[in-house]
């Protein structure tokens, strides 16, 4: 039962791709009925873990992941991430009527905002009700291509997982899956 598990995990870490079937024609709509499917999310929690990183990069290592679909208005979802012990992060997903924007807000033990927080991209026009593609709005033609980031974001209800994915200059950089089954003891 454990292969089948982390096989299942494996395979949708990799493939980050959507099913061809899963496209919508109107990239805006699509974004709309993504941010709606979080939304139903909304006051529950959800446990997960790290299935790649770079090799050097411990940051979400051997740290117990979960993030709670928090504060949701009709178009702004707040989404603390918790690494551990640090409640330092949270996601924000924003629907207007340009379309749907990913963020990534990181606070110092203080609550003020650090200096990296704000970053993340706006949804292009590749994703699906299940899966969105958020190219980073901070790269410019003069940024290096190895520092080119997209984020992408996929909810798998046949598996029952949300898999958080960061690619760096077109390669992997982190999978991070969460179970969207009942909650996990201790959360």
């Amino acid at each position: 039962m454990r292969f089948v598990l982390l096989l299942l995990l494996l395979l949708a870490a990799c493939d980050p791709a959507p099913d061809a079937a899963e496209a919508a024609p109107d990239p805006l709509e699509a974004q709309a009925a993504f941010f709606q499917n979080m939304h139903e999310m909304c006051g529950q929690t959800f446990g997960g873990r790290t299935i790649l990183a770079e090799e050097t990069d411990t940051t979400f290592e051997p740290a117990r992941l979960y993030f709670i679909v928090e504060e949701c208005t009709e178009d702004e979802l707040r989404i603390p991430f918790t690494v551990g012990d640090d409640d330092s992060r949270t996601w924000i997903l924003r629907m207007g009527e340009d379309g749907l924007t990913f963020l990534h807000e990181h606070l110092r033990p203080d609550g003020t905002e650090h200096e990296t927080s704000g970053f993340g991209g706006h949804a292009s026009d590749e994703g699906s009700s299940t899966f969105q593609h958020f190219p980073d709005f901070w790269a410019t033609d003069e940024t290096p291509a190895e520092e080119h980031r997209i984020w992408r974001l996929r909810i798998d209800r046949e598996h029952d997982l949300f898999v958080y994915y960061l690619d760096r200059g077109g390669h992997p950089a982190y999978r991070l899956v969460f179970h969207l089954g009942p909650p996990s003891p201790g959360l």
